[in-house]
């Protein structure tokens, strides 16, 4: 899926609650069964997905928090900073496979809540700034993308991504 431009606040959350509210009219038309027994080709259920979804908005709330990223995602420094995305979400998926459904949805439900809370005080001006503001330690080069993308691409746009595969996961 294509990432959106977003340049205000205002379109930020309107995008978040759009897909936020897809992704759950969809999470609520399925079983518990669903969830978490129908597996994709990487072996991924509805529920891992879930769990994918909550680490990586999680790593966008420390973000704004000024907090290392990996924390909130939940994986150690060094993979963060030189794994693959591919290996950075094995990691969070062998952490949490065995992770019960109830617990899973409470803890996807309870990130972004915490995203939003995170949101709720920042300016336009704010989410222009570069993520070295928010980051001033962290390796890389120059100042890294806006703090709006960051989030987006955390959020919004993740959630749509993974509604898209979820329910192609639970078509067959």
């Amino acid at each position: 899926m294509t990432q959106r431009r977003m340049t205000t606040k205002a379109d930020l959350l309107a995008e978040i609650e759009r897909t936020w509210n897809a992704l759950n009219a969809a999470l609520g038309r399925l079983t518990e069964a669903q969830m978490t027994t129908i597996r994709d080709p990487q072996g991924w259920t509805v529920k891992d997905h879930l769990i994918h979804l909550a680490a990586w908005e999680r790593g966008s709330v420390f973000f704004l928090q000024g907090k290392p990223r990996h924390e909130g995602i939940g994986v150690g420094e060094t993979l963060y900073l030189t794994g693959s995305d591919d290996e950075i979400n094995d990691a969070i998926f062998q952490q949490r496979k065995d992770l019960p459904l109830d617990e899973a949805l409470a803890h996807f439900r309870d990130v972004h809540q915490q995203m939003m809370a995170a949101l709720q005080p920042l300016t336009d001006a704010d989410l222009k700034k570069p993520y070295r503001h928010y980051l001033p330690n962290d390796p890389g080069e120059g100042d890294g993308p806006p703090a709006i993308k960051v989030i987006y691409g955390n959020s919004a746009h993740h959630f749509a991504d993974h509604l898209g595969w979820i329910e192609a996961l639970v078509a067959g």
